[in-house]
Formats: structure tokens, sequence, C-alpha cells
């Protein structure tokens, strides 16, 4: 099986500009499948056993559908090299936004949209009728069609999922869905966590789809231990299933429902625990994890809006010297953890940080810090297991 094919049953990012939009293709194959892109309707099934790539909006005149159909394309044109050879003005203070400078209508451009026209034909008809665009700077020109393309371009970009992308599109789409975690700010959890393969790590995901375990599954590549640690339910693994990871990727990871394992360690303390007569213990391969038993991981991560009371549970099960992060959308309750973990003495190297960063507008006249940014990226706690 090719990995770089467009497959059935895969997940796919398709982007358009700045639009992203994450799709889980059809299980069958020969079925149909429409998607919106924008304001068009888009068959994603005519990608299917192609590459990854940029695909071009067609029009098939045997199909009765109002769906375009995908067609990989290399020669990417942009508006800006068609129309380079427009004038443009030294400034705008003679332009007046009083909507009339657009001669076309909103009937006339659908119109144009129902006669088959592409999106870069449409933009050019928007550039003729428009009785200010030539008298615009080259500036606002090149802002004007960057808006444009947004609704009209006929490339869209087929992306294969991986942990960049998705973290960049989940915190676009609604950042509390992973509790506001960006990112730059995964990527310091994955460095201060020292993840690294043959290692054997927990993640307590409280409200981020599964985008840490992803990732640690992601950078191990199936060698090593990933354990889910849940409350209660089915463990979060949304952004685990859109990366489309192969079994042998999949093998590290092993649930644990945090309840039964405070059972079991709870009788093995206080020695109850029920003797097992040797003819009845399972031989376990030699790839087979060991159980999870305090003290027993490389590296731990937790991810809740209230990481308190289970951090400090979840942190025996650290071996010494392992490396732990703990991830808050709120400095409040992250600042009574480091309290309460400097009194105790259960860490050194103890750090409460907030990752800051700030996304930048890259025009080829100007580039400067966009308008629109997030407040915060949350804040992470970070440190050492040490036994006092």
């Amino acid at each position: 099986m090719d990995v770089n094919l467009i497959l059935n049953d895969h997940f796919v990012l398709v982007q358009r500009k700045s639009q992203m939009s994450l799709h889980q293709l059809p299980k069958k194959e020969g079925k149909q499948w429409t998607i919106k892109v924008g304001r068009d309707l888009v068959d994603l099934s005519s990608a299917l056993g192609k590459p990854h790539g940029t695909f071009k909006l067609s029009r098939n005149e045997e199909n009765k559908s109002k769906a375009f159909s995908l067609v990989p394309s290399n020669d990417v044109v942009e508006l800006k090299e068609k129309l380079k050879d427009l004038n443009s003005g030294e400034n705008n203070k003679e332009i007046w936004d009083d909507g009339k400078s657009q001669q076309l209508k909103k009937e006339d451009i659908e119109e144009l949209r129902g006669q088959g026209l592409t999106g870069s034909e449409i933009v050019t008809q928007l550039v003729e009728n428009s009785k200010t665009f030539q008298i615009k700077t080259e500036f606002s020109q090149e802002k004007y069609l960057s808006k444009k393309e947004e609704k009209y371009s006929e490339w869209v970009e087929i992306l294969k999922p991986n942990i960049r992308h998705l973290a960049k599109y989940f915190h676009s789409q609604d950042p509390m869905q992973i509790l506001n975690l960006r990112p730059d700010t995964l990527a310091m959890i994955m460095s201060l966590a020292n993840i690294k393969s043959n290692g054997k790590f927990g993640v307590f995901d409280g409200g981020c789809q599964g985008l840490v375990t992803a990732a640690i599954l992601d950078r191990i590549q199936g060698f090593g231990t990933v354990w889910n640690l849940c409350l209660k339910g089915i463990s979060q693994k949304r952004v685990i299933q859109a990366m489309n990871f192969s079994p042998e990727q999949l093998k590290p990871l092993k649930n644990a429902n945090l309840h039964k394992v405070k059972e079991s360690l709870k009788k093995e303390e206080n020695g109850d625990g029920d003797e097992v007569p040797a003819a009845k213990i399972i031989k376990l391969d030699e790839d087979a994890p060991q159980p999870l038993e305090l003290g027993s991981l490389d590296g731990l991560v937790v991810l809740c809006r209230r990481p308190n009371a289970i951090a400090k549970e979840l942190v025996r099960l650290l071996a010494p010297s392992g490396n732990f992060v703990i991830f808050c959308p709120y400095s409040e309750p992250l600042c009574e953890t480091y309290t309460d973990f400097r009194e105790c003495n259960l860490a050194v190297n103890l750090k409460l940080t907030e990752a800051w960063f700030r996304l930048h507008q890259v025009l080829p006249l100007r580039t400067h810090p966009e308008v629109n940014m997030s407040g915060s990226g949350g804040y992470i706690l970070s440190g050492i297991k040490v036994v006092s």
C-alpha cells in the first residue's frame, strides 16, 4: 500500500488558500463523495488513487452533477502573475468605499459561475469591471486579489495529514476544542517531555482530541509504549484516527482506565492480590509491553482544565528522573500544582512557563504582524521527578 496515494477510508486535509477542512474518504470504492470547498461543490472521490498534491477544479461535461472534479496539476498560475501588467496608483486618497466601484452584481457573478468560467476568469472579470482597481496602490491590489482568490481560486491542495497541519487546523476551527493548544506549544511539550523511541510514556488527555497522543505515536514510529490514560468512557482519539496510522505505528498504543489501575495498585501495595497459579500465567510475547506499574513510565504528559489532583496521582507512575509536563489553558490551577510539588519536593527543574507566539502576514511588498491573534497558547508546568 502506497502511503503517498489518496486511498479509500483515509483522512485528507483539503486546502484552498487559507481555508482548510478535514474529510474522510468513503470506505467503498465507486461512491461519489461530495464536499463543500468555500462556495463550490467538489467530488473528493475523483482524487482517489492519485498522489497528494495540487489539484485543479474541473467541470466534467459528461457528468450532470454540479460538483467539480479534481484533476492533478503542477502548473499553478497565480492571479497576480496574470494581472501583473496592469497599472497601479501611488496612493488611495481618491478611492471612496461607497459600494459603487464594482459594476458586476451578485447575479452577474452567479451567471458567470453557471456558464462554467474558472475562478481566474471570474476574478479577471471582476478586475476589468472595477472602476477603482487600476488606481489602487500595488499593495492594495495584492490584498484585493488575495481576498478574491479565497473565494474563486480553481486550485486546491489535498494534503496528507500530519501533526503540524492537524494542530493548525483544530486550533483555527475552535481553539478550546483542544484546550487552546497551539502548534508551537505542542512542540514545547514534546521537547520538555523528552519523547523518544523505545520509551514508555503516559498521556492523560482531558480535552485535546488525542492530539498529544498522536504526536507521540508519530515520533516513536512503533518503538516503545504509549499508555493512553482515561478516567471513564472512551479515550479521545479523533486526531489519532485522522493521522491514518498503520497497524505497526498503532502497536505501541495501550489504553488504561485509571480507576482500574488504581484498584490494582492498591491491591499490590496492601498485598491483597490473589496469587495466580503458575499454570494459568499467560506467557507474554517478547514484544509485549510491561504492565503499567508505579515508577514505570519514562515520561508523563497531563492535559486538562483542573490538573492539580490528577497530576499528583499520576506522577506516582513516573520513574525517578522521568520528565513530566502538565498543560492547562489557565495559569491559576498550575500555580496550585507548582506550589504543591515544590512543598513536597517531588521534582527538580520545576518551571511554569507560557509560550508566546505571533503570526505574521507575509506579502511581497510588506510583512507585518497579523491584527488578530490568540491571546494565549496555554501554560506549561514541567519538571523532573526525584525521590526524596
